[in-house]
């Protein structure tokens, strides 16, 4: 199954188009509490004070630069990153355009927009309930989260799961009587066994590059999808950077790359981003269908 780190180097390596950024390794290794002196295997090249670099998913600040000894100081998980331990022989990024943990948060949003009603698209959940025959409402135990419900069945046999017809999912109850602020309302006689619940709900996010598309609740068809997402959103502050008057950090001139083009270059992406969502919601409304029951 895909990681996120796996959407992650596909998301930078597309967009950097070839070209490869400075990299070094380290020649010992790092834990997450300690170590503010990097040494490196090779020669730091440009990587000078006041520079980025890159280890894993963590970013560090330099703050200063011993050539000889090829030793750096620096100030870890700057930027936003997680302060995180690494082992010798650790690729390292010099001031990279797209740094991971960004595309990580940029992939986790991604996660969250494609869940809302605009566009959707949904993860399936099933819950199974022990049901004593009486109360007309149930807790959903465990549930922090769901769209909507797809379907309810009771355990007859082992082999035989009725419908549940007239059902209800009520929102926004008191957690005092329901602890997750989720019941269930059944309308209907219902005999004392297991209820199995299955309902749509968003998918989860990310908690680190290891994570897998699956434990958010997604399918491989999922992956090109979050890597456009991420891809638009990386690129989305380009020009802002671009049209900046305080600095001339952005070498390229007008005539090269005119105004507007940046923002240009996003319009294809948005197109096949926008496809696929229609392509994937159709795919996950003809596997879970609306289902009305009387």
């Amino acid at each position: 199954m895909t990681t996120a780190a796996t959407l992650i180097d596909r998301s930078v390596q597309e967009l950097l188009a070839g070209t490869v950024e400075e990299r070094n390794k380290l020649a010992s290794p790092l834990t997450d509490t300690t170590g503010t002196t990097v040494t490196l295997t090779y020669p730091v090249a440009s990587l000078r004070d006041n520079s980025i670099v890159q280890v894993g998913d963590e970013l560090m600040y330099v703050w200063q630069v011993n050539a000889s000894a090829k030793q750096l100081t620096v100030e870890r998980g700057y930027g936003g990153s997680t302060a995180s331990t690494h082992t010798a022989g650790t690729i390292t990024v010099t001031n990279p355009r797209f740094p991971r943990w960004q595309v990580l948060n940029h992939l986790n949003s991604e996660l969250l927009d494609l869940s809302s009603p605009v566009h959707g698209l949904f993860q399936v959940k099933t819950l199974d309930l022990a049901y004593n025959g009486s109360d007309r409402m149930i807790n959903l135990t465990g549930v922090t989260g769901i769209i909507d419900l797809f379907d309810v069945r009771y355990r007859y046999l082992n082999d035989d799961y009725p419908i549940v017809r007239n059902v209800r999912l009520l929102r926004d109850m008191p957690t005092s009587d329901f602890a997750s602020g989720y019941a269930l309302a059944l309308d209907t006689f219902v005999r004392a066994g297991t209820l199995r619940v299955i309902y749509k709900a968003e998918y989860d996010t990310f908690t680190s590059s290891a994570s897998t598309v699956a434990s958010v609740g997604g399918s491989d068809t999922l992956d090109d999808l979050l890597v456009l997402g991420a891809q638009i959103r990386l690129m989305s502050s380009r020009e802002i950077k671009r049209n900046f008057t305080e600095s001339q950090g952005d070498t390229r001139r007008a005539e090269e790359v005119p105004a507007g083009a940046i923002a240009n270059s996003m319009l294809q992406l948005q197109r096949m981003r926008r496809d696929r969502i229609v392509s994937e919601a159709a795919r996950l409304n003809r596997m879970y269908p609306v289902r009305i029951r009387k």
